[in-house]
């Protein structure tokens, strides 16, 4: 397996700049204004077909000033080519039509210069990946969540974005995951704040993270992935035949919706494992999808979101394909000890597709196909 310990090359504002708040004070919860990350300019700056993109949260309030900077490359002035604006995040696109070292932007009288992020487009060339972000998940379930994928899927790369953990570091990471036989992975530590909790139905508004980053890896690494699959450490994979890299693969867009079903584990002394969820509610209760998408694919330069592509409202409307879902396992979280997920379910019942699938887990060396 082939391990790199990857960095953001991240800039924050300086000169007496921060990040005001968008939300109207009464949505805002307790240590709302705290968690909010106020400081950070951009997540990274990668350069693209031509262009420096700069990945960034929502600039609330300093979007006036940021439409004013002066920016340059490599030290020579440059204009902004153009600024995409999402819903929780923006892209600034400068014109570039060779890859600069250096990025440097003015203004309200603060000025700043950064490198640009090493090219990352050759990593995964070829590959089936997955990403995610972590905080302090137990090593054991990234290592059994890989395996998994591996096992049923083929999965051959992946991206751990680490978010602060405190019981591990890098290294740590590596070691729990070469058991299982990935070719390339990616450990990117993310020392940024994943942002505040508001009131409904304002909950999200301002958690930058997460989609920010889900795009830097679009732009920087998983370009000439062969396909890419969006399945957090306590979602599994399941598809009746074949996997679901192939299945984006013959998706007339190159994308497919994954629909999503509870699952809860079996009772247990210690810490609970993937292999212990084999239960399920009567009917499965049902949670937001996720999705596999091949970059090249018709779909494939649309901003990346939790559950699909941004601004493709059509295509969040659609139906799951039958055939293929994902176990949300309900007590891998670090909030496992707690009740406050493991709500009291009225009927409980075992689900044959997901014991079956699981079973290789449970206390057995993980299988690698071909």
């Amino acid at each position: 397996m082939a391990v790199q310990i990857a960095s953001f090359s991240s800039q924050r504002f300086g000169g007496g700049l921060v990040r005001g708040s968008a939300l109207a004070p009464e949505y805002r919860t307790d240590g709302y204004l705290e968690a909010l990350d106020r400081e950070t300019f951009w997540y990274d700056a990668v350069w693209r077909k031509g262009r420096v993109h700069l990945i960034c949260p929502k600039f609330n309030d300093l979007w006036p000033l940021v439409r004013g900077a002066a920016w340059r490359l490599d030290g020579r002035p440059v204009q902004v080519a153009r600024i995409r604006r999402y819903r929780r995040h923006e892209v600034i696109e400068l014109a570039a039509p060779v890859r600069p070292d250096t990025v440097a932007v003015e203004m309200a009288g603060w000025r700043a210069e950064a490198p640009l992020a090493p090219d990352g487009a050759g990593i995964f060339d070829g590959l089936d990946c997955g990403f995610y972000i972590s905080r302090d998940n137990r090593l054991e379930w990234l290592a059994d969540h890989a395996a998994f994928h591996r096992h049923h899927h083929g999965m051959q790369g992946l991206v751990v974005m680490d978010n602060g953990s405190t019981a591990y570091g890098p290294d740590e990471i590596a070691a729990a995951l070469a058991p299982v036989g990935l070719e390339q992975v990616v450990i990117l530590p993310a020392p940024f704040a994943y942002g505040p909790v508001g009131r409904p139905p304002f909950r999200r508004l301002e958690k930058f993270l997460q989609t920010a980053l889900f795009n830097v890896l679009r732009l920087r690494f998983f370009g000439r992935a062969a396909a890419v699959l969006c399945c957090d450490v306590d979602e599994l994979v399941l598809c009746d035949e074949g996997t679901i890299f192939d299945a984006a693969r013959r998706s007339r867009i190159g994308h497919l919706r994954i629909a999503g079903y509870w699952a809860d584990p079996v009772p247990t002394d210690g810490p609970p494992r993937h292999a212990d969820h084999v239960l399920r509610t009567d009917p499965p209760r049902r949670c937001p999808p996720k999705w596999c998408q091949v970059p090249g694919g018709l779909v494939g330069g649309f901003s990346w979101d939790v559950h699909g592509p941004e601004k493709l409202t059509p295509l969040h409307k659609r139906t799951p394909t039958p055939g293929r879902r994902f176990l949300h396992c309900r007590r891998i979280t670090t909030d496992w000890k707690s009740d406050k997920r493991q709500a009291a379910q009225a009927s409980l019942t075992r689900d044959p597709a997901a014991g079956k699938a699981l079973a290789f887990l449970d206390g057995a060396p993980p299988k690698r196909r071909p």
